[in-house]
């Protein structure tokens, strides 16, 4: 994904003469330059996502993210737009899918089932549960488990990329109106997003070898599930059982962390 010098030159002059001019036609070109963003988004988020969901309709959301971007892009900030941009996209796409419902409850439902299970064994155990484990648990084999485990995967997208406010967001807006400004962050807001990325890392620590592994490829190096599983020797399906796995356990563990915040001491 990207684009080569000629065309990198050719879009800075576009950006130029949106900028310096404002005209409707530079700001469409920049659109057409960038929709492989929303294609690449698109094929990230889609994966594994009920047979009901059109991709067609997921484009034309992104594509609504992607205008948002070209004109609320400050070229002053130290992010890449690509960077800034994908973060509207993948944000409109997540909201048009909570707006309509796509997911049924009984989905978040299975996947919290999941969720509290691996923790349950996980202070039983002191460790994280095997697949033996954590089926025999549940009273599932391990192809029931690893079914479950695909079924779930829609479920994961939304709380992870869901409400994400303070005291002085607007509660309605839409996800991809409130990424954060991050030149206009306050010093306590940069060392909370510090904080939290610290939390995370340390989360991401302590998955197994395997997990980790998969959360490095899949978000870190941006490579899709079909290309992590020929890396790893596995078929895409295992691939995305194991993410899923991950990021419920990242999940669990967060709020554990954020609810250690928020509990009054006694």
């Amino acid at each position: 994904m990207g684009l080569i010098k000629g065309e990198k030159d050719a879009i800075k002059d576009l950006w130029k003469q949106y900028l310096e001019t404002g005209k409707t036609e530079y700001r469409d070109e920049l659109i057409v330059q960038y929709l492989y963003l929303v294609k690449y988004v698109v094929g990230r988020v889609g994966a594994g996502l009920p047979p009901h969901v059109k991709l067609d309709d997921l484009y034309s959301s992104g594509v609504t993210g992607l205008i948002k971007s070209v004109e609320k892009y400050d070229t002053s900030r130290n992010s890449k737009f690509e960077s800034y941009a994908i973060l509207l996209i993948k944000g409109a796409i997540i909201d048009e899918m909570r707006e309509l419902d796509w997911i049924p409850r009984s989905v978040h439902q299975k996947a919290n089932k999941i969720a509290n299970a691996q923790q349950k064994l996980q202070q039983e155990l002191g460790r994280d549960p095997t697949d033996d484990e954590l089926s025999s648990h549940m009273g599932l084999n391990k192809g029931e488990l690893g079914d479950l485990l695909m079924r779930v995967r829609p479920a994961i997208l939304i709380p992870l990329n869901g409400e994400v406010s303070n005291s002085n967001d607007d509660e309605s807006a839409p996800l991809a109106e409130r990424i954060a400004d991050v030149k206009a962050a306050t010093s306590f807001e940069i060392a909370d997003r510090n904080e939290c990325a610290t939390i995370l890392a340390e989360a991401i620590d302590t998955l197994p070898n395997q997990e980790r592994k998969v959360l490095i490829l899949y978000y870190y190096e941006e490579l899709m599930l079909k290309e992590i599983g020929k890396i790893m020797g596995v078929s895409e399906s295992r691939i995305s059982q194991i993410h899923t796995k991950a990021i419920l356990k990242l999940r669990t563990r967060l709020r554990s962390v954020a609810s250690e915040y928020v509990t009054p001491n006694s």
